[in-house]
């Protein structure tokens, strides 16, 4: 399922306390969509790393007290006395199979020993698949039958919408993957390196630093792959020979754009970014020079980062215009 349909099952199942788990791929932003869901919802997440647990530390260290053996629980299990918590027990299928045993009876019985966790904690969990090649085990039958189980399938356009509004991805980042969608999530489980959602942030963060041009491909190629980073970085040295924002501004219809798909997809991006209330109307002008789906493509995008642009004159008639292709 896609992230949106993904977001939607989490916060019916958790609004029942009823266990779940994600599955997807490395990278794709599983852990990332549990946590906002939570969040959103008003719980406290705490996050447990199965895979870094022994059975003892699920259970606890025990301790004397009037001659009787008792077991104090870590600190990482919900008290009473807590608010509300989302207990996410991430990377589940890395946990040995003595860690699942344990777990079994925390989500089955909601104890663990003299251990009972609290009515208002839920219990979320994620891993990736065994066909990922990522160090996952086979979750135990018993264990897996308690859970309600979901999917995250890498979805392009969930994952542009996100970029843009969220001001994390660089926008030739952005731009490339519109043009080139299939690179989003590239995953060879024999590849030291793989091309996934979570590794392009790593380029963005690279590329943020303003790299020497020498060491530029080098550093890309440890994040996103050799074959994807040599693609990556020819791209980006044809459209860093476009035009000037500032060009743009100063004789919007005067400006020449090649028809190549990659340079207008760039260029789009581009604008879109810098498109705010004082300048539309020219950026309007600007983009009546470009194909149609590509002047409603930079308007998409625009209205996304900058939501109050719909307000605008400028917008409203544009999207008058161009109705035909947005409705």
């Amino acid at each position: 399922m896609k992230a949106t349909e993904l977001k939607k099952s989490l916060s019916n199942l958790i609004s029942i306390n009823q266990p779940s788990i994600v599955w997807g791929g490395v990278g794709i932003g599983k852990s990332e969509i549990i946590h906002e869901v939570g969040e959103s919802l008003g719980f406290v997440i705490k996050d447990v790393r199965v895979a870094l647990l022994d059975p003892v530390d699920l259970r606890g260290v025990p301790s004397v007290d009037n001659g009787t053996t008792k077991w104090n629980p870590p600190v990482f299990l919900p008290k009473e006395d807590d608010p509300k918590t989302l207990l996410f027990l991430d990377e589940l299928p890395h946990g040995t199979p003595s860690v699942q045993n344990a777990l079994f009876q925390l989500i089955k019985d909601r104890q663990l020993g003299e251990y009972t966790l609290p009515e208002s904690t839920v219990i979320v969990s994620a891993g990736n698949r065994v066909q990922d090649k990522a160090g996952a085990n086979r979750v135990n039958t018993a264990l897996g039958d308690r859970f309600i189980h979901l999917t995250l399938d890498p979805c392009v356009d969930e994952w542009r919408k996100w970029a843009l509004s969220s001001g994390k991805i660089l926008p030739e980042i952005i731009n490339y993957l519109k043009y080139r969608p299939e690179n989003l999530f590239v995953f060879d489980p024999k590849a030291t390196v793989n091309t996934t959602p979570r590794s392009w942030e790593y380029a963005s963060r690279i590329l943020s630093n303003k790299p020497e041009k020498d060491i530029e491909q080098e550093l890309l190629a440890g994040a996103i792959g050799e074959g994807i980073s040599a693609e990556f970085v020819g791209y980006l040295r044809t459209v860093r020979k476009l035009p000037s924002i500032d060009k743009i501004l100063n004789d919007p219809k005067s400006v020449d754009i090649d028809d190549d798909p990659a340079l207008l997809y760039a260029i789009c991006g581009i604008v879109a970014r810098r498109m705010n209330k004082q300048n539309i109307g020219k950026f309007v002008d600007f983009l009546k020079t470009l194909p149609e789906e590509f002047a409603v493509l930079t308007m998409s995008d625009a209205v996304t980062i900058n939501p109050s642009l719909k307000k605008t004159k400028d917008f409203i008639e544009f999207d008058v215009e161009y109705q035909h292709l947005t409705i």
